[in-house]
């Protein structure tokens, strides 16, 4: 946990000068005549003490308290991710909250983006290291670590819920007489979070019914990558063969559904093909995706209320029960 912030009467203190001395220094007013000794003094008293302005007084004075920044990371964003910043940004705004979206360049120190507009809170999908994220919240600003997941950020009880969509895709193929089952899996690193639990959730689904694990596909989103996948799967012995894939989300489902059509084969009959994230465009797939809805809407509005309730100090809402659903097409 985080330690007490530390206020600028702290660095008045070691500085041995008066608050609003140490106001004009930190803030560079040009217009004030400090001596340099001061000065120096004034900065000197601020490093050794760590200390970092209040982000969210600063933006109230400056009439901005309402800002939420959301740090999204460098990649393409796919209709998924899109839809949940757009979703999150009506939530938002609705609250009276103001949502700013920046991407965080490779190598660039996230304390560029947030020190330049002052948010309330800040609102992480991508991974920051564990100092960054305490020097915001060393200076006031709330912090909630979104979507993703890992050993640094362990406060994040909804994305693991992401194994309960490989393992209804998998139940549901089970149910309509698959044994061998294949997974299309992205190869791009920045996928992987989603991608590992989605497959974790297919193996142990696999495993609990009984069933060997899928055989694992990673490929690009590219019609020569996801052929090339197909084909590594049909290649084989009759007996060998896969009889249905999930798909890590519609759009490689719509891909490979794609690939099949180059090769003669048609979904469901030579392999069903089931899609996660239920993306407008499922119906109209040829056959319409059979696929998994893991109710973003629900995902959306309960971060929203835990950016609220950080930015007023209140406790964080309860995690929502998440129940991934499935939405039965022709295509399994």
């Amino acid at each position: 946990m985080a330690g007490k912030r530390v206020t600028a009467t702290q660095v008045a203190k070691a500085a041995q000068v008066s608050q609003a001395t140490v106001s004009y220094v930190l803030n560079n007013k040009s217009h004030t005549r400090i001596p340099e000794e001061t000065r120096q003094r004034v900065l000197e008293a601020a490093r050794e003490l760590n200390y970092t302005p209040s982000a969210a007084a600063r933006a109230l004075r400056l009439g901005r308290s309402n800002i939420v920044l959301i740090v999204l990371p460098d990649w393409p964003l796919g209709y998924a991710m899109s839809g949940f910043v757009d979703g999150l940004t009506d939530q938002l705004e609705q609250m009276d909250l103001q949502p700013v979206t920046r991407r965080l360049k490779q190598g660039v120190p996230v304390e560029e983006l947030w020190k330049a507009i002052m948010p309330a809170a800040v609102l992480l999908l991508d991974r920051v290291a564990q100092g960054e994220r305490q020097a915001m919240e060393r200076s006031g600003v709330f912090v909630a670590h979104g979507l993703l997941w890992d050993a640094e950020h362990s406060d994040n009880p909804l994305l693991a819920r992401g194994t309960l969509v490989g393992s209804l895709q998998v139940e549901h193929l089970a149910a309509r007489g698959h044994r061998r089952l294949g997974y299309l899996a992205p190869v791009a690193e920045h996928d992987q979070v989603f991608s590992r639990l989605r497959i974790e959730g297919a193996e142990a689904a696999c495993l609990d019914l009984g069933l060997d694990r899928p055989v694992v596909q990673h490929t690009d989103l590219t019609a020569a990558g996801v052929a090339a996948a197909l084909l590594r799967w049909w290649d084989v012995p009759t007996a060998q063969r896969i009889t249905a894939v999930c798909a890590y989300s519609d759009d490689y489902a719509f891909a490979l559904l794609s690939a099949m059509r180059g090769q003669g084969l048609a979904a469901p009959v030579d392999i069903a093909v089931i899609g996660a994230d239920d993306i407008p465009l499922g119906p109209f797939a040829d056959p319409p995706l059979t696929t998994i809805d893991h109710e973003q809407d629900v995902l959306v509005t309960h971060l929203a209320r835990v950016l609220q309730a950080g930015i007023d100090g209140d406790e964080p809402p309860a995690t929502p029960p998440l129940h991934p659903g499935l939405v039965v097409r022709a295509s399994a």
